[in-house]
């Protein structure tokens, strides 16, 4: 190999993995999406979610009223992991909302929600990157910690359509974020992201959502892909998560 070539090689191997793990600073959750028809009726589900980077657990849970009025519960916990060495890389969040909704049902299987409700979570980032040490050999660098919370306050509608065995459903939520508190100690690979988002800490998002459901009437396996995109300063990098994809289990207990 020519010099020049092995010059050019070790540089772009050098850029390549002199470099941090990417981390994402919001993860939608999975949209609960009961479809009530009857009063009386508890929703639940248990599901396992993956992101651009972060793999999560969620639970959801609801219960419909009488008058058409339903609350609604939800829950994500999970993140990322990556250990080389003494050193790990690393995202932890968790997550819970609580939503208040009217319901009603149309034609023979269709029916519309719309929940409002408002939510908390939290992160603990901690970051390395890569550092070139001897010839092909590089070593993993901590790169300091963050830590931080944010609210965030949303109404979701949702139609679909109803059956004993499968359901199908779309639902929109539009989100206002708020990070109350970012917190940072010695990072140097993610501050200007960091920094960035303490200047827009309150975004609003749009977040569609399919849902499909199949099984018996009392238990369903259900898949959800849903969607989130920036309504305010979208050019902006502020590393959110645009796409999440779920797998689970969803459940009806009827009180009739």
């Amino acid at each position: 190999m020519k010099k020049s070539n092995l010059l050019l090689f070790t540089g772009i191997l050098i850029l390549l993995n002199c470099c941090s793990y990417p981390h994402f600073y919001y993860s939608p959750n999975i949209q609960h999406v009961p479809l009530f028809d009857d009063r009386n009726e508890f929703s639940g589900s248990i599901a396992g979610s993956v992101g651009i980077v972060n793999n999560c657990v969620e639970l959801q849970a609801g219960y419909s009223l009488p008058g058409h009025v339903a609350l609604s519960t939800n829950f994500m916990t999970g993140g990322n992991n990556h250990e080389t060495g003494s050193y790990r890389d690393f995202s932890k969040l968790s997550y819970f909302e609580g939503s208040l909704g009217f319901y009603t049902s149309f034609s023979e299987t269709g029916i519309f929600e719309i929940y409002g409700g408002y939510g908390l979570g939290s992160q603990r980032h901690s970051f390395t990157f890569s550092e070139f040490s001897t010839w092909y050999l590089w070593d993993r660098e901590p790169d300091g910690t963050a830590d931080m919370s944010f609210s965030k306050i949303f109404i979701q509608p949702n139609i679909g359509i109803r059956s004993e065995w499968v359901e199908a459903a779309f639902s929109c939520r539009f989100s206002r974020l708020n990070f109350k508190e970012i917190n940072i100690y010695n990072t140097v690979y993610h501050l200007d992201e960091l920094n960035t988002l303490k200047l827009n800490s309150a975004p609003t998002l749009l977040e569609p959502a399919l849902t499909f459901r199949a099984g018996s009437e009392s238990i369903k396996g259900q898949i959800q892909l849903g969607f989130a995109a920036r309504l305010s300063n979208p050019d902006l990098e502020l590393m959110f998560e645009s796409f999440r994809f779920s797998l689970g289990i969803h459940f009806y207990l009827s009180g009739k």
